[in-house]
């Protein structure tokens, strides 16, 4: 019978905490890929619009947007500060238009981006309540940034010309008044922005096969190793 001597202890123990950290390491990794596959089957699922609630709730000056707070529709009121051009911009449609895109003072504080139209129009004077859709911020530029236009809807491009803080992404608005009565406005329509998670449902499960194969493997290779000297040994006896 074989015996593990005081010396080789050390090196056994570390050997089993080694094998027992990858074992974790690859079921987790399948877990992962486990849920990677649940969220695409979520993206397959229409989408269920949610009611209206104000921005405060969902969003803070300063702080990225949360992941739920995306596609919201919700309602504040303010006043605009200023108007840009976003150039090169693309509807649900697929059609190319200049967007008209408002910066607005929030009344409950913080300053936010607000697509108001497709068609020149005067800037509104004096409060505004706004209803629209909250998008996450364009990473992409569409055209080169100037004084008066936004190569990209991202609040990130303003930031150094006002003190207040901004709040992330931008809202598409869906109706804007003032006392109470509508402008009216030719607004551009999106769908809801759908989260992108690469590759196909039976990729990602054929990915947690794998990695918890390899933690099976990774798990018999130590007995296999005892097995294949023990075998040798009572040979050699």
């Amino acid at each position: 019978m074989m015996k593990i001597s005081k010396r080789e202890l050390p090196s056994k123990v570390g050997a089993a905490f080694i094998v027992l950290i990858l074992c974790a390491t690859f079921i987790r990794l399948g877990f992962w890929q486990l849920d990677r596959a649940g969220e695409f089957q979520e993206l397959q699922k229409p989408y269920i619009e949610r009611p209206i609630i104000n921005l405060s709730q969902v969003a803070i000056p300063g702080e990225n947007l949360s992941d739920d707070s995306i596609n919201q529709i919700v309602a504040f009121s303010g006043r605009y500060l200023e108007q840009y051009i976003a150039p090169n911009q693309e509807d649900k449609s697929g059609l190319k238009a200049d967007w008209i895109v408002g910066l607005l003072e929030v009344d409950s504080g913080g300053a936010i981006l607000v697509v108001r139209s497709i068609s020149n129009s005067e800037l509104p004077i004096g409060s505004v309540e706004i209803t629209g859709r909250l998008f996450n911020r364009q990473f992409d530029d569409r055209a080169e940034k100037a004084s008066s236009k936004l190569s990209r809807i991202d609040p990130a491009l303003l930031v150094s010309s006002y003190e207040q803080k901004l709040f992330d992404g931008f809202v598409l608005a869906q109706s804007e008044k003032i006392n109470g009565v509508e402008i009216d406005l030719k607004r551009p329509e999106l769908d809801p922005a759908k989260p992108n998670v690469p590759g196909y449902y039976w990729q990602h499960i054929s990915y947690v096969v794998i990695w918890w194969l390899m933690a099976l493997v990774v798990l018999f290779l130590p007995f296999y190793q005892v097995s294949r000297k023990r075998q040798g040994y009572e040979r050699s006896n």
